[in-house]
């Protein structure tokens, strides 16, 4: 009685080989979801997450920014390097305080001189605060929000297709790609929180990885003498080696 059953499956078998298809079981979960779904799901993950740590290249046109930063709600705390400058970021409520090199004060000739050399030995190992009414608290701030880095920075441009799996730091992901490719490609959690695991602007963007989310870290507070006046240092204009003057459009979190 079995027989025709066991024809049925070695036909079946032989058919896959034959035509060379996969002949496996059919996606389910949220790999049997649209495109669309899925990258809808991960930025509402992503949103309600508490904590997050995003690390890797990001490029505008001609500027290229190396990320390394954790964020939760409370702020965040972590570096940006440019070619012009490395910028220590630390950021606990409304309190923004940054550390660079002295190339962040230059001009944007490179060219020192005295202000830069006093400034520079002000700084050595040394925080500034910078006021929420500064310019430049806006643009750098923005690098602190996890709504500015994740939800606001992510964006897929363009019809979306799913385009197969990834691992990315050991865990299995969803591929979901905007135009092709040229909108952008975001890699989603597979298996439990579709939460966004890499995104990459676009070919040639870079791309940023984002990983232990809901995982808490302190933020600790500078010790007072370890912060400068931030007022004493540029009379109250922004350095003119800060991040903003890129070519390449704002910071995350401007306009």
């Amino acid at each position: 009685m079995r027989l025709p059953q066991t024809k049925t499956t070695i036909a079946l078998l032989a058919a896959c080989v034959l035509t060379g298809t996969a002949c496996s079981k059919a996606e389910t979960g949220l790999g049997a979801e649209s495109a669309d779904s899925i990258a809808g799901k991960s930025k509402t993950a992503a949103a309600g997450a508490g904590a997050v740590h995003v690390q890797g290249v990001w490029k505008i046109q001609s500027q290229q920014f190396r990320i390394d930063l954790r964020l939760k709600r409370e702020g965040g705390v972590g570096t940006v390097v440019t070619a012009d400058s490395t910028i220590e970021l630390l950021r606990i409520g409304e309190d923004l305080f940054v550390r660079g090199d002295a190339r962040l004060y230059q001009g944007r000739d490179g060219r020192g001189g005295a202000d830069v050399e006093q400034s520079a030995q002000a700084l050595r190992d040394k925080f500034v605060k910078v006021p929420p009414a500064d310019p430049s608290y806006a643009r750098l701030s923005g690098f602190t929000r996890m709504q500015d880095m994740i939800t606001d920075l992510i964006r897929l441009n363009g019809k979306l297709k799913k385009d197969g799996r990834e691992n990315v730091r050991g865990a299995e992901s969803l591929k979901v790609v905007a135009d092709r490719g040229r909108g952008g490609e975001l890699r989603v959690a597979l298996h439990g929180i579709p939460f966004p695991l890499k995104y990459i602007p676009s070919p040639n963007g870079g791309a940023l990885e984002l990983f232990e989310y809901n995982q808490d870290f302190p933020l600790v507070l500078p010790k007072p003498e370890d912060v400068v006046d931030y007022g004493t240092l540029t009379d109250g204009k922004e350095p003119s080696g800060k991040p903003s003057d890129k070519p390449g459009g704002p910071v995350p979190g401007t306009d």
